[in-house]
């Protein structure tokens, strides 16, 4: 072998090793703030939007009651079924810019709706900080750079980095910053591969550059899923700062709540 292809090879491999470490930590940090967002969102909005979906059931069947028209009827019943859960309409983000108008031409609503989210986990510390610190991500790349899984192929050395990436997550999430020092100067880089003089380095490299390559479309198809989820919508909304879309939501709720019981009242005074 040449050494320009050997170095090219060499070259080739590294570039491919640095993209598919970035997207990883890009794919792992966005699951962590859409799992986070998520939950945030069930906890502090859940309940506004159920207040929302009550109202609307009870002004229904207020209007039901009056007129006794079937189409009334039929708006009641289904009002009623959102307030149990049992609507499968699919939720959009109006204030996020996607508006629930399914039928073209139909009127947009101007109430926030939520989008379709997995059951609350257990309520989180409100201290715990929506998305790690400027700094947290700083050190977790650089660990992820030298330590991920995903760089090696031995078994032995999958199961080591596997245990040892576990603690990173863990400090990172927790934006640990001592930790994730600490852990810094624990993890000592090891050489993969056969030594550079060993004929059988460029079987290497090209096998490895390979799996790289296959490894980076994964990422990018899961990123791609990940990006498809309401949520991801309603962040990149709000450039991606998950405490301004949850207070500017809350303020579009409670107006409209306000909206609600007076239209309610009016109905029932009327």
């Amino acid at each position: 072998m040449s050494e320009p292809l050997f170095q090219n090879l060499e070259d080739a491999v590294v570039v491919a090793e640095t993209a598919l470490l970035d997207t990883q930590v890009a794919v792992e940090s966005l699951r962590a703030e859409l799992d986070q967002f998520t939950r945030l969102h069930q906890i502090q909005l859940g309940p506004l939007y159920g207040r929302l979906d009550e109202l609307d059931a009870l002004t229904a069947e207020t209007e039901a009651a009056m007129t006794g028209d079937p189409e009334a009827i039929r708006r009641a019943v289904e009002a009623r079924a959102r307030v149990d859960g049992e609507d499968p309409m699919l939720f959009a983000a109006a204030n996020a810019g996607l508006l629930d108008d399914e039928e073209e031409g139909s009127e947009q609503s101007e109430t926030p709706r939520r989008p379709r989210e997995e059951p609350a986990a257990p309520k989180p510390d409100p201290d715990t900080p929506v998305r790690p610190s400027k700094t947290a991500q700083r050190l977790y790349r650089e660990l992820a750079r030298r330590s991920h899984p995903d760089l090696v192929q031995d078994p032995t050395e999958i199961a080591r980095r596997h245990a040892f990436i576990t603690r990173v997550n863990a400090a990172y999430e927790k934006d640990d910053l001592p930790g994730l020092q600490k852990l810094s100067e624990e993890w000592s880089l090891t050489s993969s591969g056969p030594a550079k003089d060993n004929p059988q380095r460029e079987m290497w490299l090209r096998g490895r550059l390979i799996w790289l390559r296959a490894k980076q479309a994964e990422l990018a198809l899961e990123r791609q899923t990940l990006m498809e989820n309401p949520m991801a919508d309603v962040l990149a909304a709000y450039q991606y700062d998950s405490l301004t879309a949850l207070r500017s939501i809350s303020e579009q709720l409670y107006t409209a709540i306000a909206e609600r019981e007076a239209l309610l009242n009016a109905l029932i005074g009327s």
